[in-house]
């Protein structure tokens, strides 16, 4: 058995070699990185896609367990006796209580919030076990009856997984967040059959960025997933409007209106749904872990009385398009929509927003139409035109996404008739909601908790990383009592524009260059002149705990090209090179590996400093010495032929500091020995995690 498993083993390992031949023969691509992403794109397609189907069928397997057979919630409540309708939407809130107790730890309940942030601050990683229980809770709050939509889960969990498949065959933060852009977009499109508006939706919210490189691959995985969706469910869409259309060219000022009541009414929205969850929080008589229970029980108390508000609102959408609902109806609906989804939301139960949204806007559609058509009968659409350009409306509104919002609407209703109404409406409605209300649905539980946002996918690259992540240790900082002449000293032997004055750690200011040319003008004072009499103030200073993005602006402002990082109390922690951030700028955002130093030897002078570019793949690094290696000698630790890893220098401590050995094949190592390393950056990283075991990448090398 072991034998056969072996063989497997051994088997797949060579078939993925092939594969990665082929790919790189016949595409051209050169690095491991560009042809794991290659295959990684219509991976992450096709999981998405199953993730999605698996969460539909699971929803729909629980709906019926607690409802029974019927062909929608609102047909359900008035069929079944109201102890049933509480006890189903209880029933939720239990299983998501059990949830939440089996995590221990409070659910993240905001899914698409939760990607932004991921791709802002944490580079597009994304952790996959609170993502899976997360959805588990999801799919019990969309099964129950919960106000909220199947979207959420669905995209969470195609996100997830293609955050983890791109960390785990080590992609860089670029590619990592296109790659969960991928998920993103192939989860919403399985679960609309909407591959354009999925793919918008993920560039628009999610990344910020319409950027070619990202457009292409995200295309790609959702078509696959929504290929796969159709083959499960049908390819019709999901909200049919044959024949609708605008009865006269001038009738678009009326969409154009519809766009200002749908800002008004996405405001109303969002605010809500804040407004419900600052409650509970502040209503100590309900303890956190029985908000769920209490938030969909609720939910069904207000079923009884009005049971449109139930679920998602699929059939509450198709009875605005199709006019089944009178004006009084639809304003009704339309209000205990917007409280069942705070209560379902606010309680702490997860799901998508994307779809409460679409059946908020669709009621809001109708009665602004139906307003319309009464006034003007013979000259405007009927209320069900109104109710499809309005769920676009209040959709870009709450999302702050017009774009997305208006091809998911044109993919839903399979009508182009419409698409000038949807546009004239998602855009009014993008813009004035920003006016009235900075924040989307998505942004805003963010925002709340202190998290600054960048829009744009280049400027979140800078964003995911703090001042502290890049400073270096200043080692060339002057006394304030040195002598003018050891000042220029100092200068000659630098190649830097501008020196920092330190006491006892503490930035007092700066000398530059040209301060010194000043000083000599007064003969007489240069003789006894020293470094604080020759300092000035320094204008701009940085914080180890400000994102990089920040950083960048205060370059914008300076003529150095070295800022200081200091702390609360003035004391100087290191600098900030402009050369480090531009390198930073063209690893993450152009997709360009560069190295992070210059080789400059100890002596050098005048002549220039020569800038090394690594190959992809490669790194320089400085580490600790393993503590297996201590007290062997380079020639027997045999790096180069375990991990194809060489070293260039050895800081070692010394009692003035450090000393700097230059390194043969006899150097002994030591313990505390921090060792400049050059090579296949897995074999780097292996070092640093002390594995000495892995085999050096291509092959073994030689010493």
């Amino acid at each position: 058995m072991r034998e056969r498993w072996e063989r497997g083993v051994r088997r797949l390992r060579v078939f993925a070699r092939k594969v990665d031949f082929f790919l790189a023969r016949r595409f051209a691509l050169s690095t491991r990185e560009d042809r794991v992403f290659f295959a990684l794109i219509p991976t992450v397609g096709l999981l998405a896609g199953a993730l999605g189907i698996l969460v539909e069928r699971i929803s729909e397997l629980l709906r019926v367990l607690l409802w029974g057979y019927y062909p929608s919630f609102a047909f359900a409540v008035r069929h079944v006796a109201p102890w049933r309708v509480l006890a189903a939407l209880a029933a939720g809130g239990v299983i998501i209580v059990l949830i939440q107790r089996l995590v221990r730890a409070p659910l993240a309940t905001q899914g698409v919030s939760s990607l932004v942030e991921a791709v802002v601050l944490h580079g597009g990683r994304l952790s996959v076990r609170p993502v899976l229980y997360s959805a588990a809770a999801a799919v019990a709050t969309v099964g129950a009856g919960g106000s909220l939509g199947r979207e959420g889960p669905m995209l969470r969990l195609g996100a997830a997984v293609s955050s983890w498949l791109g960390e785990t065959t080590g992609l860089s933060s670029h590619r990592l967040k296109i790659l969960l852009g991928c998920g993103t977009a192939a989860g919403f499109a399985a679960a609309y059959n909407v591959p354009i508006g999925g793919s918008l939706f993920a560039m628009e919210v999610v990344l910020g960025s319409f950027a070619l490189e990202i457009f292409g691959p995200i295309v790609v995985a959702a078509v696959i997933a929504t290929l796969l969706s159709r083959a499960a469910e049908s390819a019709a869409p999901i909200y049919p409007a044959p024949g609708y259309g605008l009865e006269s060219s001038w009738e678009i000022v009326f969409h154009v209106g519809l766009g200002l009541v749908g800002a008004g009414a996405a405001v109303v929205f969002v605010l809500g749904v804040r407004g419900v969850s600052k409650l509970f929080r502040r209503f100590a008589a309900v303890p956190d872990w029985l908000r769920p229970v209490v938030g969909l029980a609720s939910v069904g108390a207000l079923g009884l009385a009005v049971p449109e508000v139930l679920g998602g609102g699929f059939s509450t959408i198709t009875g605005a398009l199709q006019e089944s609902y009178a004006l009084q109806a639809l304003a009704l609906i339309a209000v205990a929509k917007v409280v069942a989804t705070a209560l379902t939301s606010g309680s702490g139960c997860p799901g998508g927003h994307f779809t409460p949204s679409l059946c908020f806007g669709a009621l809001v559609g109708g009665c602004y139409g139906e307003l319309v058509h009464r006034a003007l009968p013979t000259m405007t659409s009927s209320s069900g035109v109104y109710a499809a350009v309005g769920m676009a409306a209040v959709a870009a509104g709450t999302s702050h996404a017009p774009l997305s919002a208006i091809l998911m609407l044109f993919e839903f209703t399979g009508n182009y008739d419409l698409i000038l109404p949807l546009m004239a409406a998602s855009i009014v409605s993008s813009l004035v909601a920003k006016r009235l209300y900075p924040y989307s649905i998505y942004t805003e539980p963010l925002e709340r908790r202190g998290i600054e946002l960048s829009f744009r996918m280049e400027e979140a690259a800078l964003a995911g990383l703090k001042v502290g992540d890049l400073a270096r240790e200043d080692l060339e900082t002057l006394p304030p009592q040195l002598s003018y002449g050891e000042v220029v000293d100092r200068f000659l032997a630098t190649r830097r524009q501008r020196l920092f004055v330190v006491d006892g750690g503490r930035l007092l200011g700066s000398v530059s260059l040209h301060d010194i040319k000043h000083a000599l003008r007064d003969s007489d004072s240069v003789a006894t002149a020293v470094a604080h009499d020759l300092m000035a103030p320094v204008p701009l200073t940085l914080d180890a705990e400000e994102r990089l993005h920040r950083a960048a602006e205060m370059f914008a402002r300076s003529d150095f090209e070295r800022l200081p990082v200091v702390d609360g109390q003035g004391k100087l922690l290191g600098v900030l090179a402009k050369r480090d951030l531009l390198a930073v700028y063209a690893q993450e955002v152009l997709g360009r590996p560069a190295l992070l130093s210059t080789y400059v030897a100890s002596d050098q002078t005048g002549e220039p400093a020569e800038r090394v570019e690594l190959p992809p793949d490669f790194t320089q690094r400085t580490v600790a010495t393993p503590p297996e290696l201590a007290g062997r000698t380079l020639a027997e630790a045999r790096l180069t032929q375990r991990l194809g890893v060489r070293v260039i220098a050895v800081r070692r401590p010394a009692a003035d500091g450090w000393q700097w050995v230059v390194p043969d094949a006899a150097t002994l190592l030591a313990s505390g020995d921090e060792l400049v390393v050059l090579g296949p950056t897995a074999g780097v990283d292996a070092l640093a995690a002390g594995r000495l075991d892995r085999a050096a990448p291509g092959g073994r090398g030689g010493s």
